[in-house]
C-alpha cells in the first residue's frame, strides 16, 4: 500500500509546488481516486453534483463517492498551498448530515478524515495526513479508502478504532503532563517505597526520606536531550563531581569542517552538509533526499522532516532548524527542515554516511572543553 499512496500523492505534491488553483486541484484529485479503483465512467465519482435538499433547497459537495448508486463518502476540496478554516470543516460537516455519511474527506494543503460518530455533537477528525512522499499513515489511507476494501461498517470500523487510540493517547498524554508537573513529590514517594523495600532492614524511612529530600527530580520529554544515567552502586560511597568536571563530561565539544570550511558545532554541521547536498542536487525530490540521509542515521527524529508533519506534530522546544531562513526545499517543493538533536551517540553514523558520500570532513576537539559554550541542542 505503500507505493500505492507514493503514486497517489505524487502529484498532489506537484500540484502544491506549482500552486495550482482549485479547479486544476480538483479534477486532479478525481483522477487520483480513479487510482483508488472508484471508476468515473461508472458515476462513482461524482463531480458538483446538484443534490436537493427539501423542496427548493440544493447542496453542491466538490465531489461525492458512490457505489452501487449508493452514497459513501464526500470530499471537500480546497487548493494545496490553502489553510484550513472552521468553516470549510463545518460545511463539510454539513454535506456529511445532510446526505447521511458517516465519513467525510478534507483534501487540500494536507488530507484529513472526519468521522461523525452517532449522536455526536460534531464530527472528529481522525487522520490527518501531511502532502508527502513515504508516509504511513498515508499507506493506510489508501487501503481504507481504496473501492476494492472499502464498506461502510469496515470504514466505521476504522474510525472507531482511531477515536479509541486517540482517547487512550490523550488519556496517557494527561498522565504524562502531571508526571512532569509534580515529578518531585511522585519520584519521591515512588522511590520511597523502592528503598524501603530494598534497604528497609538498614535504614528507617525516616532516613531514607531525608536522604531523598536531598535530591532533585525532574521530568521531560523522551524527545528531549537524555543526560546520562549511571547504574545505582549502594554498596559503594558515591562521590559527586564537581560542576566544572560534570560540564566537561556531559557535553561533547568536537566541531566539524566540511570541504575545509569553518569549523561547527554538531547540529549546524548536519545542517551546512544537508543543505550543501540539496544545492548540490537540484533534480533531488524529498524522498532522494529520506535516501541519501536515512531517519535511522539521528533516531526518534530523522535527519529531515517535512514543515507539514512538524506542525502537526508540535514538537515543544527546538528540535528542528524550522526559522524560515533555515527551511530548504527539495526538487518536488516540498519544504522541509534538518533535525538539530545530534551528539556522540549519533553524530558517528552521519559523520560515516557523509564520507561515504564523498563529502571531506575534518574534526576539531578543542583543548579546554569547559572553555566552550554547550550545545544544548544536541541529543539523540
Amino acid at each position: 500500500m505503500q507505493e500505492k499512496w507514493n503514486q497517489f500523492v505524487y502529484d498532489l505534491c506537484e500540484a502544491k509546488r506549482r500552486d495550482v488553483d482549485e479547479d486544476t486541484y480538483h479534477s486532479l484529485i478525481e483522477t487520483q481516486m480513479q487510482l483508488l479503483g472508484w471508476a468515473k465512467w461508472k458515476g462513482e465519482i461524482c463531480h458538483k453534483p446538484n443534490i436537493p435538499i427539501g423542496n427548493s433547497k440544493f447542496i453542491q459537495p466538490d465531489i461525492l463517492i458512490k457505489s452501487d448508486n449508493e452514497d459513501q463518502f464526500v470530499i471537500e476540496v480546497k487548493r494545496p498551498v490553502h489553510t484550513q478554516t472552521e468553516r470549510e470543516q463545518m460545511q463539510l460537516e454539513s454535506y456529511m448530515r445532510q446526505l447521511k455519511l458517516d465519513v467525510g474527506i478534507y483534501i487540500g494543503e494536507h488530507i484529513e478524515v472526519f468521522y461523525d460518530k452517532p449522536k455526536s455533537k460534531d464530527a472528529v477528525s481522525v487522520l490527518h495526513i501531511p502532502l508527502e512522499i513515504g508516509n504511513k499513515l498515508g499507506a493506510k489511507f489508501v487501503e481504507t479508502f481504496s473501492k476494492e476494501t472499502f464498506t461502510k461498517d469496515s470504514i466505521m470500523e476504522f474510525c472507531e478504532a482511531r477515536m479509541e487510540e486517540m482517547n487512550r493517547q490523550a488519556n496517557l498524554n494527561k498522565i504524562k503532563e502531571g508526571l512532569i508537573a509534580n515529578a518531585q513529590v511522585q519520584i519521591t514517594e515512588s522511590l520511597t517505597l523502592y528503598l524501603m523495600e530494598k534497604y528497609g532492614r538498614t535504614f528507617s524511612e525516616v532516613d531514607i526520606k531525608e536522604m531523598l529530600s536531598q535530591l532533585h527530580f525532574s521530568a521531560k520529554l523522551t524527545d528531549a536531550p537524555v543526560l546520562p544515567v549511571h547504574k545505582d552502586t549502594p554498596t559503594e560511597p558515591i562521590h559527586t563531581l564537581p560542576a566544572d568536571d560534570t560540564t566537561k563530561r556531559m557535553f561533547d565539544h568536537t566541531r566539524y569542517s566540511l570541504e575545509g570550511g569553518e569549523f561547527l558545532g554538531k547540529n549546524k554541521f548536519v545542517y551546512a552538509v544537508v543543505s550543501t547536498y540539496v544545492k548540490q542536487h537540484p533534480e533531488a525530490t524529498f524522498a532522494d533526499i529520506v535516501r541519501a540521509f536515512p531517519p535511522e542515521l539521528q533516531g526518534s527524529f530523522g535527519v529531515v522532516q517535512t514543515m507539514d508533519l512538524i506542525k502537526v506534530r508540535n514538537y515543544k522546544g527546538p528540535r528542528y532548524f524550522k526559522e524560515p531562513k533555515y527551511v530548504l526545499r527539495s526538487s518536488d517543493g516540498i519544504p522541509f527542515a534538518v533535525s538539530t538533536q545530534w551528539g556522540k551517540g549519533n553524530i558517528g553514523r552521519f559523520l560515516k554516511t557523509v564520507r561515504q558520500l564523498g563529502y571531506r570532513v575534518e574534526t576539531s576537539q578543542p583543548a579546554t572543553a569547559g572553555s566552550e559554550t554547550a550545545d544544548h541542542d544536541e541529543g539523540d
